[in-house]
């Protein structure tokens, strides 16, 4: 103030008025732990806690923190916890305020707000790999399956555990030429690197193991006996027992087979899945247990079946093949060809010049066989068969022969018979006997011929010129003469005959005509015939004495052999031929009976009607008749004598 004509007077003068500025709440300031959040992003890694503390300035101080989570949940408070993080998301904070102003509006809200952006962070992840099968110096070619993580950057690396050597970094592992060092287990070992908000870096790791299989063609490193081991091929005895072994390698296992192979049959003595194997041959023989045994593997990998084979010796004398068996009876036909042949086991195998001989038999005696253009011996390169070959066989060819074989262990020896297996040959040298022939009977001879291998029959075919129909008579084998009776005084007959056998006949021999001698008057004169039939009944006893007296001497020369017929008046006789079998009738001398009398005749076969002075024509003849053997004395070869009762 200033007062007139005076100094101004300052005074003063107070009244206090308080202004309080009310204000809403300031953006709030987040953080985790001690660090303060920054662009309002967090990270956290899954599955762990998260705890948030924010701060917000405000006047008056703000009322509510209010949290909103990503579903929708509402959490209140200036400090978020979650307990475990699962999800990302944003996460709002809203913070409020009430405002009282003195003057209008008088009550004011007051809002702030922070969205947090939540980014979860999580391990990167790895999946199984297969195991795998790589064929020996081929390629290794792996890729590492993973499911990445948060953040995104990986890192590989492979590991082969076995060396613990690193073998690679990258998805994709890749090794060239593989071996068998290189067999194992393998690892894939992925990681990522985790930076939580407010926490130091986290390394997360995860790791798969496989097996990589080095594969190969199965191999055979050694195939050996026992006390053989590196002889390819060697000599035991006979009856000694061996061992074989074979060895092998390969992935995956070899399927192995040890085979005796002697045969070529490929006999397997034992099978199995292995590297090894072996078998025992106890009691080694000869003929199944010498030669080739092969040693076989064989897996997946192989285009061709590796064989390793050994050769067994064994020492034996020599012995038939059980696989080619001789032969012992050959049955052929004459002039064709046969082949004996004999093939042995043995080894040494027979070397010397006199190795094998054959031989035949000849009357009891064994005589040896030499090359000729029919006969001819052949041993074959490997010295263990040889054959006998006979060209045009002829009859003396029908016979036993003997192969004996030796080498330096011992010796054997072998029969053969060839016998013939055909038709008779036709008889020879067939005619009549011209001083035997009678007025009733013809004596007819003839040379056999070779019976074929069988039994044969001789049929005399004959018949009167003038009639069609032939009579037939069987004779035996045994005899070479026949009298044919029966027959009609001074009539011209025919004669022929054949051979037969099991198999068949033989040709028919040419047709032999004959006259029988013409009757004498006293022959045709009954009373004269009947004293003649009365003397010669009477005569016929001393006859047939002296006969079989003459007989009974000469097989007395031979104390071995029995006579057919000493039984000629017991009614019976023993041949013997077969199917020969005849009975003679004894004659009868009666005092009132001195005209009468029975011829000799065989009563198996055919018949004679007893002839008597009033009827010198009843003969009843059958058509098919059989002869005894010529050693009855009634007719002899040697003796050339004949007695007739007619």
């Amino acid at each position: 103030m200033q007062p007139t004509n005076q100094s101004p007077i300052t005074q003063y003068s107070s009244t206090g008025t308080v202004v309080n500025i009310l204000h809403p709440p300031s953006i709030p300031k987040c953080a985790i732990g001690n660090y303060s959040i920054a662009f309002s992003t967090i990270r956290a890694v899954k599955n762990e806690p998260l705890t948030v503390n924010c701060t917000s300035q405000s006047n008056p101080p703000p009322m509510s923190y209010t949290w909103t989570l990503p579903a929708g949940v509402k959490q209140y408070g200036q400090q978020l916890t979650i307990p475990q993080v699962v999800s990302s998301g944003n996460y709002t904070l809203d913070v409020n305020n009430a405002m009282n102003a003195t003057f209008e509006p008088h009550v004011i809200a007051g809002h702030a707000n922070i969205i947090l952006t939540h980014h979860v962070l999580y391990p990167v992840s790895i999946r199984s790999i297969a195991n795998t099968t790589v064929l020996l110096n081929q390629a290794l070619s792996v890729m590492c399956p993973y499911t990445p993580g948060n953040p995104l950057e990986t890192s590989f690396t492979w590991i082969h555990v076995t060396t613990s050597r690193e073998v690679g970094r990258g998805q994709n592992l890749a090794l060239p030429n593989m071996h068998i060092s290189d067999e194992g287990l393998y690892k894939c070992k992925v990681n990522n690197t985790m930076t939580p908000t407010g926490c130091c870096a986290q390394q997360a790791y995860d790791e798969t193991m496989f097996y990589v299989d080095i594969q190969y063609a199965a191999n055979i490193r050694r195939f050996y006996a026992t006390g053989f081991e590196n002889a390819p091929h060697f000599t035991v005895n006979e009856s000694q027992t061996v061992i074989l072994h074979c060895d092998s390698e390969g992935d995956p296992l070899a399927s192995m087979l040890l085979i005796n192979n002697t045969r070529g049959e490929q006999n397997v003595l034992i099978e199995k899945y292995s590297n090894t194997i072996s078998v025992s041959i106890p009691n080694a023989r000869c003929e199944y247990d010498m030669g080739a045994y092969q040693c076989r593997a064989n897996n997946t990998h192989n285009k061709e079946q590796p064989v390793r084979e050994i050769e067994i010796k064994i020492r034996c004398s020599p012995r038939p093949s059980p696989f080619m068996p001789p032969v012992p009876m050959v049955w052929t036909k004459s002039n064709s060809s046969v082949i004996l042949t004999y093939t042995i086991v043995a080894y040494p195998p027979p070397s010397a010049s006199d190795a094998f001989v054959w031989r035949k038999q000849v009357n009891d005696k064994w005589l040896a066989i030499n090359d000729t253009s029919r006969l001819h011996s052949h041993i074959s390169d490997n010295r263990l068969q040889t054959n006998l070959s006979i060209f045009n066989v002829q009859e003396d060819d029908f016979a036993t022969y003997m192969i004996k074989v030796n080498n330096d262990v011992g010796a054997t020896e072998h029969t053969f018979v060839i016998q013939a297996k055909e038709k008779p040959a036709m008889p020879k040298q067939f005619s009549v006997v011209e001083e035997l022939v009678t007025d009733r009977s013809v004596t007819v001879e003839w040379i056999p011929g070779f019976n074929g291998g069988e039994y044969q029959l001789f049929v005399i075919e004959y018949k009167q010129q003038t009639i069609e129909y032939w009579l037939y008579k069987n004779v035996s084998e045994l005899i070479s003469r026949i009298s044919i009776d029966g027959l009609e005084s001074g009539t011209s007959y025919q004669f022929k005959m054949y051979a037969e056998n099991s198999i068949g006949s033989s040709g028919e021999t040419d047709v032999i005509t004959f006259l029988t001698r013409a009757k004498t008057d006293h022959e045709a004169n009954p009373s004269v015939g009947a004293a003649v039939g009365g003397a010669v009944g009477g005569t016929l006893v001393i006859v047939i004495l002296v006969v079989l007296w003459k007989c009974r001497n000469k097989f007395k020369r031979n104390p071995d052999a029995g006579a057919h017929y000493d039984d000629l008046f017991k009614g019976q006789t023993n041949v013997s031929a077969p199917n020969t079998s005849s009975e003679y009738a004894e004659y009868k001398v009666e005092s009132h009976h001195i005209n009468q009398y029975e011829t000799l005749a065989e009563t198996s076969f055919h018949q004679y009607s007893v002839i008597s002075s009033g009827d010198t024509e009843g003969i009843s003849v059958l058509n098919r008749e059989s002869e005894v053997p010529d050693n009855d004395c009634a007719v002899g070869r040697e003796d050339r004598f004949y007695v007739n009762l007619v």
